[in-house]
């Protein structure tokens, strides 16, 4: 049986604490932790290994008609669920041997207010054009629920990705029954990303905790990496509903290049660059009360000016 939510945050702040007292920075004891999760523990005799969880959850995702949901406790992660949203929304255009290439992305008002709109620039830097995404802002949920059955049945859309602010009461098991029996019906994928919500029952054929994670650095000309530079950006995934028994936990990071989603595999970096490459000013705790003299103070002759 998979450890509890709050046995994880427990044994990672854990680990963070031996690593500030080691001298380690925090997000490097996350890494080790995960390099070492599969050489170090043993698995039970027929539990999938990373790549076979991988390849599940890829195959789950990218099969059309079904409905799948992303989603995170608080709205700081908004911007990560979004992006392994799109990212799967992507992978899935370019399995649909159809040509419908665009998405639709339904938002939240109230995620928008906190965390903004869709950023053009960003998109295309993520791998999306922009004018691959159709995007809609209804008011209410019940508006945002008509919008996406319709763009469901009108299959106009190689998937369609539904913004929700917490566990509204007008979006429940009734209403995710009806969502997931019309893009079964129509060969459609529908992604919600549920943004600062808990975990309820739902028709969903996954339900995937995402968080941020640590990047690696980027990769120069010759392979090597660029030490204090940040590359792809890296997500944790926690499949909570998965035909996986548990809550198997995977490190993938996004290709931006490809367009596809991929099991993180960092490097060692080679020490190029530094993330501090100029010496430090000493932290505010350990300076004097006392305001330093910036440099020589001079005396001047008072001047007295005098009327001719």
């Amino acid at each position: 049986m998979g450890e509890s939510p709050q046995a994880r945050e427990t044994l990672f702040a854990l680990r963070e604490a031996i690593a500030r007292i080691e001298g380690k920075p925090d997000h490097a004891a996350r890494l080790t932790a995960d390099l070492r999760s599969d050489a170090g523990f043993e698995r039970p005799e027929g539990y999938p290994g990373k790549q076979d969880l991988f390849d599940t959850l890829m195959r789950d995702t990218l099969a059309p008609g079904h409905l799948i949901e992303l989603r995170a406790e608080r709205l700081q992660q908004s911007g990560s669920v979004m992006a392994v949203g799109l990212g799967l929304a992507l992978m899935a255009a370019q399995e649909d041997s159809k040509k419908r290439k665009r998405l639709l992305f339904v938002a939240d008002p109230h995620v928008v207010r906190e965390a903004g709109l869709a950023y053009a620039p960003g998109l295309g830097d993520f791998g999306l054009p922009p004018q691959e995404l159709v995007h809609a802002l209804p008011r209410r949920i019940e508006d945002a629920l008509w919008l996406a059955e319709a763009a469901l049945s009108s299959r106009a859309f190689s998937a369609v990705l539904l913004e929700v602010h917490g566990n509204p009461k007008k979006f429940g098991l009734t209403e995710s029954r009806r969502l997931s029996l019309k893009a079964r019906a129509t060969g459609s994928r529908l992604i919600i990303l549920r943004q600062g919500g808990e975990e309820e029952a739902s028709s969903a054929l996954l339900r995937l905790f995402v968080e941020s994670a640590p990047a690696a650095a980027r990769h120069l000309a010759d392979g090597t990496l660029l030490g204090g530079s940040i590359g792809s950006p890296v997500f944790r995934i926690t499949l909570e509903k998965s035909r996986i028994p548990g809550s198997p936990e995977l490190i993938l990071e996004w290709n931006s290049d490809d367009r596809r989603l991929r099991l993180f595999d960092p490097f060692k970096s080679t020490g190029l660059g530094s993330p501090h490459p100029v010496t430090l000013f000493p932290k505010t705790a350990d300076r004097s009360h006392r305001t330093s003299q910036v440099g020589s103070v001079l005396a001047f002759a008072q001047r007295l000016d005098r009327a001719s």
